[in-house]
């Protein structure tokens, strides 16, 4: 019975770091999902900031990769150009901007991310989670107590929610990360009513 436990939660730690690899370090700005914002970039020509009469104009996909915008122009603001945009689901979106200057033509990709929350969530959110849900689970197996190992569930019911409806990293669809919810639940379900008989039954 240990043994099972103890292979499930290192299971589940190994699916939630596979999928969880992502390169935050691109990620340029991090948004709130259903906000509206007004996204504002800098244009520059020959290293200072273009001209008044510089026009530039977003593109943003979606992480389907769908266009949320389609080459609108930006309002320029002489140091940035900047466009009202509301980011509607969860997960990284990539921004095409394209400026015109006095006959020079450039372009620059940028990327956001958008969670539930509006701000970056990293591995060790996740990895703190797990780390403390196994470590009270594993002493109350070892201890032989219950109750403590029904209270590690707890951080484990947590997490297969918040995997539901945040995602992981930003990344959230039908396929992985509701699929690793809903076995990180199945999994706290499963210690959590086995530890509750035990506990009835003993």
């Amino acid at each position: 019975m240990k043994k099972l436990i103890l292979s499930l939660m290192f299971a589940i730690l190994l699916i939630s770091m596979a999928s969880a690899v992502t390169d935050t370090a691109s990620v340029d700005d991090v948004f709130q999902v259903k906000k509206m914002y007004n996204y504002a970039k800098p244009c520059f020509n020959n290293g200072t900031y273009c001209s008044a009469s510089a026009a530039c104009n977003y593109t943003i996909f979606r992480p389907d990769n769908t266009k949320l915008v389609n080459n609108e122009l930006a309002i320029n603001s002489f140091t940035n150009h900047n466009i009202n945009v509301t980011f509607d689901e969860i997960g990284l979106y990539k921004i095409d901007m394209i400026c015109k200057d006095e006959g020079l033509k450039g372009s620059e990709t940028f990327y956001a991310e958008v969670t539930g929350s509006g701000f970056q969530l990293s591995f060790g959110f996740y990895l703190i989670i797990i780390i403390f849900s196994a470590g009270l689970i594993i002493t109350g197996l070892w201890i032989k107590d219950a109750p403590l190992t029904i209270f590690g569930s707890f951080g484990l019911y947590f997490l297969g929610f918040y995997v539901l409806f945040n995602g992981i990293l930003g990344i959230r669809d039908l396929t992985t990360t509701w699929a690793i919810g809903l076995i990180i639940l199945g999994v706290a379900f499963y210690v959590s009513v086995r530890s509750a008989y035990e506990l009835i039954v003993d």
